[in-house]
């Protein structure tokens, strides 16, 4: 199984809806995916049709809190379908709500606290082609988590001014999580997403290819900005399924692609962060 984080510490960058596309779009090219909803706020578990004021017991904090027990999990356990009735719409997913924020503050006294998603999810290797974690942008442990149990990072990044917030600290992250806890991880590439057919939006599309694409691959596809997206999310629907047709869907699809097809060594980092974020 491969485990990829999609993660930036800024937020509104299209996290949540490239991993539910994402894992839509392998599940149509016929890998098996499991989609793990990381952060408190519960987006991708809204996405996938957990309605927000639904308080769900068996969550990511249950599987964490029996992994830091060494209890035993069972073999489904906490693990939810989307419902679609197509086989090739239907992504399994581990929901997440506001009880993981509780939970992270109680991993601070936990021996191997960095360590515990990546123990939670050593039981499905060979039940999936593809883990999706849908990152928390806040500070603390459940970045680094997801980063140690991850084999690589996507990272959307929006075409706007402030684009660039946020890298420096993630940058930051990735190396410390490289040299302490998980020297395999590796920068899968960034995701440049909300990108319009403006001289502002080409601008700063640009500058990121051209400050970030000597050190770490930017994906040849970038996400346009769509109203289709926020439909989707609306209805709880991927954008992939609920408008195949629009620019955004295609877009995803391609990703999709090159995420599963491309073949670029993707980059270590190394301690020389001024480079990165000059």
């Amino acid at each position: 199984m491969k485990t990829i984080a999609i993660a930036n510490q800024k937020g509104g960058t299209g996290k949540t809806t490239t991993t539910y596309n994402l894992g839509i779009a392998l599940t149509q090219q016929g890998y098996r995916v499991l989609m793990v909803d990381f952060d408190p706020q519960g987006n991708l578990s809204c996405y996938c049709g957990i309605p927000p004021e639904k308080d769900l017991d068996q969550t990511i904090t249950e599987l964490l809190m029996k992994t830091s027990c060494e209890k035993p999990i069972g073999n489904r356990e906490c693990v939810y379908q989307t419902g679609r009735k197509e086989a090739a719409a239907r992504v399994d997913f581990i929901p997440s709500n506001l009880r993981l924020a509780g939970f992270e503050l109680a991993m601070g006294t936990m021996m191997c606290r960095e360590v515990l998603l990546k123990s939670c999810l050593e039981q499905y290797n060979n039940q999936y082609d593809y883990c999706l974690i849908d990152c928390s942008p806040s500070v603390g442990l459940l970045l680094p988590n997801a980063l140690a149990a991850a084999n690589e990072i996507i990272i959307p990044m929006q075409a706007q001014p402030f684009s660039v917030v946020g890298m420096s600290q993630l940058t930051s992250s990735i190396a410390n999580v490289q040299r302490k806890i998980n020297p395999g991880l590796r920068v899968k590439g960034i995701l440049l997403t909300m990108t319009e057919h403006t001289n502002v939006s080409d601008h700063y599309c640009g500058q990121v290819r051209s400050t970030y694409g000597n050190k770490i691959h930017v994906f040849t596809t970038e996400i346009p900005r769509n109203v289709k997206v926020q439909e989707s999310q609306a209805n709880a629907e991927p954008t992939i399924l609920y408008d195949p047709k629009s620019n955004s869907a295609k877009a995803y699809i391609e990703f999709a692609k090159e995420v599963s097809g491309y073949g670029r060594e993707e980059q270590v980092f190394e301690r020389d962060e001024d480079a990165l974020n000059r």
